[in-house]
């Protein structure tokens, strides 16, 4: 991997460490226009979305997304196509010297690498996802033409605040004065981001019709998030007709999003409880009768989601997950429940012994989870 030697789970916020890096670079990022997207759920459907969406007027777009499920390829895309390996590791030998001494963080250098291959690729529009909260995420350094907002809900307390209000708060400060920022939030959250909006003079846009064209991404919170990327379609100057608005919003793909894996096999990168009653509603809608597969981060509200899963789930397979920051014994041993829920060694193990029962398995509680057995199913067969 392209940054294998730094560290994923070391944050540290701030913007200097970016600003400084992109000015010594002779600022890539001015070569085109930003567009930021933040928010707690639907933040990478909503991006792609507006990539295709601007991908059908013919406009050239660099995109990132964070994290990445399978494959350290996936955060960065020039139209809708994954940048390859060796492009990324060329651009970090290039970048390196003039950065070396900075201490950029992992997700530092994703923005920076980003930047720089959007220059290169002479990209007009480079779409960045918030990876965390907003006001001290590394892409915040850019001057974006349009801020989107996705709904919020509780993700991230430890670093964002343990309220919606405040998560709000610091996500809302992605927006500038005098541009637009569109949101789909709703509640206390829009209440924060109007004011915050008001405060600072940007253009507030609440987007709360859905989009009525189907989208080819799963679940109840697709139309909404179709809807608040074509609002900023139309913001950036764009207005796609029926057609190219159909055929953008049937050709976006992202891994491990609702993501169904021959006739039994569901996938979905649901961490928290808002994204994890998308998953459990859409199941329910379709019939679904099976077991799950769950792995989770230790910060999460794992206890909410199992609940929510025992719901559905005739049976759950739990197990730790490939990460340093991955729940462990005690709070596994809190969720176990007789025999509706099984303890497995690895996420690999649990799959095994889902697939064993004959039954539809659901796979779900993290990237890390669905990243295991996607990279099992679809990259090398399982």
């Amino acid at each position: 991997m392209v940054l294998k030697d730094i560290p994923q789970n070391v944050w540290s916020l701030g913007l200097d460490r970016t600003r400084q890096a992109l000015e010594r670079l002779g600022h890539p990022e001015r070569s085109y226009r930003h567009v930021l997207v933040a928010g707690t759920n639907g933040k990478g459907s909503t991006c792609v979305y507006l990539e295709r969406i601007l991908r059908s007027m013919g406009v050239s777009v660099g995109t990132t997304i964070s994290p990445h499920v399978t494959d350290f390829t996936e955060r960065f895309r020039i139209n809708s196509r994954n940048v390859e390996s060796d492009v990324l590791a060329k651009v970090r030998e290039w970048i390196e010297p003039e950065v070396a001494d900075i201490g950029l963080t992992y997700f530092e250098w994703c923005m920076i690498l980003a930047a720089v291959v959007f220059e290169q690729e002479k990209v007009d529009y480079g779409i960045f996802e918030i990876g965390l909260g907003g006001r001290y995420d590394a892409a915040n350094v850019m001057d974006p033409a349009v801020s989107l907002i996705t709904p919020i809900a509780l993700d991230h307390t430890g670093y964002l605040g343990p309220t919606v209000k405040e998560i709000a708060g610091e996500k809302a400060r992605i927006a500038r004065a005098g541009r637009p920022l569109i949101t789909t939030a709703t509640e206390a959250a829009l209440e924060v981001i109007r004011d915050y909006a008001g405060e600072i003079g940007a253009v507030l846009h609440v987007v709360d019709t859905p989009c009525r064209e189907r989208t080819s991404l799963k679940g109840t919170g697709q139309a909404m998030n179709a809807g608040l990327a074509l609002r900023a379609a139309h913001e950036l100057g764009f207005r796609p007709d029926g057609e190219r608005i159909a055929y953008a919003l049937n050709t976006a793909f992202l891994p491990g999003r609702i993501e169904e894996i021959g006739d039994r096999v569901t996938l979905d990168v649901a961490h928290n409880p808002a994204a994890m009653a998308v998953l459990m509603e859409y199941l329910e809608q379709k019939g679904f009768h099976g077991v799950g597969v769950f792995g989770v981060l230790a910060d999460k509200d794992f206890q909410t989601m199992m609940e929510m899963m025992k719901k559905t789930c005739s049976r759950v397979y739990i197990a730790p997950v490939q990460s340093d920051r991955s729940w462990g014994d005690a709070e596994m041993e809190g969720c176990l429940d007789g025999e509706r829920v099984v303890r497995c060694e690895s996420v690999t193990r649990a799959f095994h012994q889902a697939l064993g029962t004959g039954e539809a398995v659901v796979v779900t509680g993290s990237f890390y989870t669905v990243g295991e057995i996607r990279e099992a199913l679809v990259c090398t067969g399982f």
